[in-house]
């Protein structure tokens, strides 16, 4: 007997593919939110020292986002 009649068969493993493509959707959003929120963050500190004028950023330097 095939893997997938004993799985379920066709119909659940489409729901299974749906259910593990909607994380996949989901954590890739919450990464791009933090992201964004970090870099806002990085931006207003700048701003609040003024510094920016002048200033290279230095874009070699990861950010540190925790998840």
């Amino acid at each position: 007997m095939p893997k997938s009649r004993v799985r379920g068969g066709k119909k659940s493993h489409k729901k299974r593919i749906q259910k593990r493509n909607q994380n996949i959707a989901s954590q890739q959003n919450r990464i791009q939110k933090l992201w964004e929120q970090e870099l806002e963050n990085r931006m207003k500190e700048l701003k609040m020292t003024g510094e920016t004028e002048n200033q290279e950023i230095d874009t070699s330097e990861p950010l540190d986002i925790k998840v």
